[in-house]
């Protein structure tokens, strides 16, 4: 899975953006400026059409935002739940784990050895 590299896009759009007012790169951009805001702030991340147009413009590739995540999807995610969700989901693969131990058990007991 890929993972989006939201420092190294903000710090190119505040290099792209340079002394040009907020308000101004956000109407070339065809933004509002509190959206140019957020993403210069990494509170938001762009739509692959802002992505692919910012890169146009400085001459960079979208694959140079984007690198390989070193992180498991569910581990990913579990970084943005609220805290009772994660209870949930931890009991859940556990439940998931204790089948699966069970499962296997199931199966080598139904060998017969002579």
């Amino acid at each position: 899975m890929k993972e989006f590299k939201a420092d190294k896009f903000c710090e190119d759009l505040i290099l792209l953006r340079g002394k040009e007012s907020q308000d101004t790169f956000a109407k070339k951009l065809g933004i509002k400026r509190p959206t140019l805001s957020l993403l210069e702030n990494g509170k938001q991340i762009p739509t692959i059409d802002l992505l692919s147009c910012l890169c146009s413009m400085s001459g960079k590739s979208t694959e140079d935002y984007f690198e390989e995540s070193t992180q498991d999807a569910l581990v990913y995610l579990m970084g943005s739940l609220e805290e009772a969700d994660k209870i949930k989901i931890e009991a859940m693969a556990e439940r998931i784990r204790i089948k699966e131990k069970y499962e296997l058990l199931a199966k080598r007991g139904s060998y017969v050895i002579d």
